[in-house]
């Protein structure tokens, strides 16, 4: 019977003390899906900041003035990077190797990612970092006709 009783008084000051421990995601709001886990957001794939409330996309989406290196010579031109209709990780890249078709990249942090599409029979792959208003991307694009252009661009934004 005495192992009762002081099984109930533990149980109980267990309870007592939980309930006395304040939730620390009671006035957290976490936005776009995120999840609150100890007090602190956890956002979902193309989201970050201490709400969620920001798309890693948008620092990616502007006007740039583009130099490419590539294995047939240098060429200078202008791209434009867009969000996709849906909120995500997709973005639009318009006018890349100075080609007037669109492709789709795929943003996670500061990177971007082009996997093998199509744009007007040309097929375009690669890979690239933001920093501070720079993406360097380095990209392979093969034409209808089966040659190969391997460039190493680097882009800054337009202000």
């Amino acid at each position: 019977m005495m192992k009762h009783h002081i099984l109930l008084l533990a149980t109980s000051a267990v309870f007592a003390l939980s309930a006395c421990s304040p939730d620390p995601c009671k006035d957290v709001n976490c936005l776009n899906e995120g999840i609150c886990v100890e007090g602190d957001c956890v956002c979902p794939p193309g989201f970050e900041g201490t709400d969620c409330g920001t798309e890693q996309r948008m620092a990616f989406v502007g006007n740039y003035s583009v130099v490419d290196d590539c294995n047939l010579g240098s060429f200078t031109y202008e791209i434009t990077i867009s969000a996709t209709a849906d909120a995500g990780t997709e973005v639009t890249i318009h006018n890349l190797g100075d080609f007037d078709f669109s492709i789709t990249g795929v943003v996670s942090g500061n990177t971007i990612t082009i996997t093998d599409q199509n744009g007007t029979g040309s097929t375009v792959n690669g890979s690239g970092t933001l920093s501070n208003g720079v993406l360097q991307l380095d990209y392979t694009l093969v034409t209808t006709s089966g040659q190969t252009l391997s460039c190493n661009m680097t882009a800054n934004i337009i202000e």
